[in-house]
């Protein structure tokens, strides 16, 4: 019985690099293969897989796991949520909250802030992918990831629009805030996290937030 093999890729490992980034390759998808897959295959790996992926020009690559980037984000939504709910300010996204930047990279931060007013008519659309950077976008650094490809990644987020940027290092006790390209700093966990211009008035002590994961009271006087 013969069967029709599947395309191959023609891309080069250059070309792979120049679209995916600084990431390990045990991530990238070989089925299909890489500058084939389309956001079908995304929905296709999350329902048969539960797998999440980011489609990258072509290539599907799989978000980073670990236990502290998968509760990481929840922790942080909710203190958000209890945040922005009571405000109907918008929508906190988990990781799952795709949104599609330069029309071929179809992207999922691990938390993300939308605004209403990003929305057609304030509300959520029931399917598809948005094409509306988020307003806040949230990364939380994982033993997979490498600090460079959520430099790329960041820096994809703010030339679609976005207006902050946060990357949590959970080894280091550190956040890094971005309020542009090139505008950083860097939070420990005798610093206090808020929203700027994106939330104001939201505030949340780092060394709370990673006390929650710990399972442990913040400091005093935190």
């Amino acid at each position: 019985m013969s069967t029709i093999a599947p395309p191959e890729s023609e891309l080069t490992l250059a070309e792979l690099i120049a679209r995916v980034g600084d990431v390990p390759l045990r991530r990238v998808r070989r089925d299909p293969p890489p500058g084939l897959a389309t956001e079908d295959d995304v929905e296709r790996v999350r329902r048969d897989e539960g797998r999440i992926c980011e489609l990258l020009d072509g290539v599907l690559v799989e978000k980073a796991v670990g236990d502290f980037s998968a509760f990481l984000p929840i922790e942080l939504a909710t203190f958000l949520n209890n945040f922005v709910r009571p405000r109907r300010l918008g929508w906190v996204l988990g990781a799952d909250g795709f949104v599609r930047l330069m029309g071929t990279r179809l992207r999922a931060p691990d938390v993300s802030f939308v605004r209403r007013d990003q929305r057609v008519g304030g509300k959520l659309p029931m399917r598809g992918y948005a094409d509306v950077a988020p307003a806040l976008a949230v990364e939380v650094f994982s033993p997979g990831n490498t600090a460079s490809e959520l430099e790329k990644k960041r820096a994809e987020f703010f030339e679609a629009g976005t207006l902050l940027f946060w990357i949590v290092y959970s080894e280091r006790r550190e956040i890094v805030v971005s309020t542009g390209p090139n505008q950083h700093r860097v939070l420990t966990a005798a610093d206090v996290l808020d929203g700027g211009n994106v939330l104001p008035g939201f505030m949340l002590s780092v060394a709370e937030l990673f006390a929650a994961v710990e399972l442990t009271d913040p400091p005093a006087g935190e």
